[in-house]
């Protein structure tokens, strides 16, 4: 192989400058040609969007549990919108087919080509959105990128108030629902309340027993003892007629008895005085021990009355309790059911007011300009006079650089070909 030197290629390089020369001009003058006189100019406009977070701010707080208000705002929730979701909806179909009909440019675009010719930028670190449009027509470009960027707000719009009608009348329906559950819910709490022996009834019944069992019980305490006084009474009386006898010895003189003193007389013939030494023992029924006995008995009959008294207490207390004890079963039962009724009714107040306000938000919603308000327009479009292409300069300086390229090829590929063929004419012939 031979060795080219660094020497040899500069002198190739300058034996053939004309053609490097010769070649670059032609290049920079087709570039300079092509760019200053047939290439037509291009203008670039654009529009800049704003996403504020207003849907946000219509997010309701979120309630921890899974309980009907959270379920109802996880219902409702109004989409999170980032600029990627932004930037993917403007080039939506609806969107370019309405900037179409209303623009009249159905025999320059249709949908896709106007997607293709829209550009979308969104600024790192910002919530801003540049909608851009490259055109030869500056002014047509403008209306075309301020009717995109109003669609587009409009199609926001759109879509928030479709969501909220959705679930509104979603809501609306299960409205309905709910206060007819809620109506059955407050028919059968009044026929609870309607039916005979009630809870206040029977509370209050409950109450009237239980105050007198303790009337009752009171007696009954008061009876036994007085029946215990009664018994000490009695053993006190009978422990004192054992020290009694019934019958009592006396002895006096026959003058004490009128009868027979005067029998004396007549049989004797004796005056009173000499009868009055005469003494005899007389017995007589013991006072003490009758008025003993009379006291017994008078106890006895106190006794047995406050012995039955005490035994009709306890009898009356028993089956009062018995009643009382029925009633609190009763009571239970029927507070339990009204427990059951009322919770039942509580639900269904609270479900059905959890939807009322719900549709409430949402008629507000739906009211409310969501579109306008999650997306506004800082600074709409405006025809340039500076087009952004063609870029004559850098056309030209690349035409130049590629001339001098192409001119240093056919240098070499002249050089090569011309040593090629000397080489060829210098071979002795074989013949």
């Amino acid at each position: 192989m031979e060795e080219i030197s660094l020497r040899e290629l500069i002198e190739i390089l300058l034996k053939r400058k004309k053609i490097i020369m010769g070649t670059t001009l032609l290049a920079v003058l087709a570039s300079a040609i092509v760019s200053f006189f047939i290439l037509e100019p291009v203008y670039e406009t654009r529009m800049v969007l704003m996403a504020s977070n207003f849907s946000d701010k219509l997010q309701p707080n979120q309630l921890k549990g899974e309980g009907i208000d959270n379920i109802l705002s996880n219902l409702s929730q109004y989409p999170s919108m980032t600029m990627e979701t932004y930037k993917q909806q403007v080039k939506a179909p609806k969107v370019m087919r309405e900037t179409i009909e209303e623009l009249g440019l159905e025999d320059k675009y249709d949908i896709e080509s106007l997607a293709k010719s829209i550009t979308l930028e969104t600024i790192k670190d910002t919530n801003l959105l540049n909608i851009k449009m490259q055109a030869k027509d500056p002014e047509l470009a403008a209306e075309i990128v301020n009717t995109v960027g109003r669609k587009f707000v409009a199609f926001v719009s759109d879509k928030a108030k479709e969501q909220a009608t959705t679930t509104s009348q979603y809501i609306k329906t299960q409205i309905d629902a709910e206060k007819e559950q809620l109506d059955k819910a407050l028919v059968e709490l009044k026929d609870f309340l309607g039916q005979p022996q009630g809870v206040q009834e029977l509370t209050q019944e409950v109450e009237a027993k239980l105050m007198l069992v303790t009337e009752y019980k009171t007696s009954l305490f008061q009876e036994e003892l007085q029946r215990e006084v009664l018994q000490q009474s009695i053993n006190k009386v009978k422990n004192e007629l054992k020290a009694e006898k019934p019958l009592i010895v006396t002895e006096k003189s026959i003058l004490e008895d009128s009868l027979l003193s005067n029998l004396a007389k007549e049989k004797t013939g004796e005056n009173i005085g000499d009868i009055a030494s005469i003494r005899m023992n007389n017995e007589e029924v013991n006072p003490v021990y009758i008025a003993l006995k009379e006291k017994e008995a008078e106890i006895a009959v106190e006794l047995t009355q406050a012995e039955t008294k005490v035994q009709m207490l306890k009898t009356q207390i028993q089956s009062i309790q018995q009643e009382v004890e029925d009633l609190q079963i009763k009571l239970a039962e029927r507070q339990h059911e009204g427990r059951l009724i009322d919770q039942k009714v509580q639900i269904a107040q609270n479900t059905y007011d959890a939807f009322t306000r719900k549709h409430e938000e949402l008629r507000v919603t739906e009211s409310s300009q969501v579109g306008e308000s999650n997306m506004i327009i800082v600074s709409k479009a405006y025809p340039t006079t500076n087009p952004v292409a063609p870029r004559k300069a850098l056309n030209v300086a690349i035409a130049g650089v590629l001339g001098i390229m192409l001119g240093v090829f056919a240098a070499f590929s002249i050089e090569y070909w011309q040593a090629s063929g000397e080489e060829k004419k210098n071979i002795p012939s074989t013949n």
